[in-house]
């Protein structure tokens, strides 16, 4: 194997695979990358979780591939002057060369490098504007979190029935839910349901962060057991979590008894200064008082003392004192972009919404603390 590669290339299909690197000590060759060059030069890195490969330009002297460490080469490319690399295999491992550097890193046999399942569904595929998906994926993945005991609702659920794709996702606590619209999205699927791993989440979502301009959308491909996300040079592989997701729509209210409207900004700050007497219970306590004009938010703490904030606002329905989590209800404001929301409640033991009018395809739901 040979190639002449630029360095800026090669960096940007290094911080593309670093995500996937495995550190276990019973397969040390997790640790290496792969490099295969035939028709195209390919990057490959996986932890048996998740699989990384990208696709990067150069011109290919001779075909070949070879696994190497991923530490040792990046230390290697980050610190180089030069910026045109040539990269050949030699001795099982491979040597790099610039106009006034040389070195060989000692690698391991490609042979022994995890073969990456491929997905089998390579034609049934949906098809979504790469910035609308990490949006969309942002909003839903803040009500997640990794859970041993409850795995199916340890990452975010994408089902397409009835002509609707929707993405969901829970802790038990809260929970948000994003109906995409039909100019959202292509697909040419009929029905599919798959769990994704909050891990899978979070490292494409760092991805798409670096997303390349020129390249809008992002291919979405599923397996009974895995998934595969095509964008910006690069295939991303993820097992999926094997279990049913929750009946979900028993959670969220059909309808809202009080509905309050809020200035979203002037409900987040007052959030954070009233949170900073909550200690370790993150509780505040919301409360609409007689005059119905305003809401209160109040927290306290026996070693700390006590404070409250009267926020102005719009009131349909009747009075109403709920205590909730700080996080999560800023969680559930955060995904919103409108200038208010609207709060609505049924009683201070039933699940409370927050959504916007501007956003109907958008809901989060969070659970009260019970007194």
């Amino acid at each position: 194997m040979k190639l002449i590669i630029l360095k800026t290339n090669l960096i940007n299909a290094l911080n593309a695979v670093e995500k996937s690197v495995g550190f276990s000590a019973h397969l040390p060759i997790l640790k290496n990358v792969l490099f295969e060059v035939h028709d195209s030069i390919v990057v490959s890195s996986t932890n048996l979780e998740l699989a990384v490969k990208y696709f990067l330009s150069g011109k290919i002297v001779e075909a070949g591939k070879v696994a190497v460490p991923f530490s040792l080469l990046s230390s290697i490319v980050r610190n180089l002057n030069a910026e045109r690399i040539t990269i050949e295999s030699k001795d099982n491992g491979i040597l790099v060369t610039t106009d006034n550097y040389e070195a060989f890193a000692q690698g391991q046999d490609a042979h022994d490098f995890p073969i990456i399942p491929a997905i089998q569904n390579n034609k049934s595929f949906i098809k979504i504007n790469s910035s609308l998906l990490k949006d969309y994926l942002t909003n839903v993945a803040v009500a997640t979190q990794y859970s041993e005991i409850r795995p199916e609702i340890s990452g975010v659920y994408l089902s397409f029935f009835d002509n609707k794709l929707t993405l969901v996702a829970t802790d038990s606590f809260r929970l948000a839910e994003r109906i995409l619209s039909d100019n959202d999205f292509q697909t040419n699927i009929r029905e599919i349901s798959a769990i994704i791993p909050l891990k899978t989440i979070q490292e494409i979502l760092k991805m798409l962060d670096f997303k390349n301009e020129t390249d809008d959308n992002t291919e979405i491909f599923i397996d009974p057991n895995q998934i595969l996300f095509r964008f910006n040079n690069q295939e991303v592989t993820s097992r999926l979590i094997d279990g049913t997701f929750p009946d979900y729509k028993a959670i969220i209210p059909k309808e809202i008894e009080t509905e309050v409207l809020i200035s979203r900004q002037e409900f987040i700050n007052a959030i954070k200064l009233v949170s900073s007497f909550s200690g370790k219970a993150q509780d505040i306590t919301m409360k609409v008082g007689d005059n119905k004009k305003f809401l209160e938010l109040y927290s306290s703490e026996s070693s700390l003392g006590e404070n409250k904030y009267k926020l102005p606002i719009k009131l349909n329905g009747e009075k109403f004192t709920a205590v909730f989590n700080w996080r999560y209800l800023m969680d559930g404001v955060k995904i919103y972009k409108s200038e208010e929301f609207l709060f609505g409640i049924n009683s201070p033991q039933k699940p409370a919404v927050i959504k916007s009018s501007t956003e109907p395809n958008l809901v989060y739901v969070v659970m009260p603390i019970k007194g």
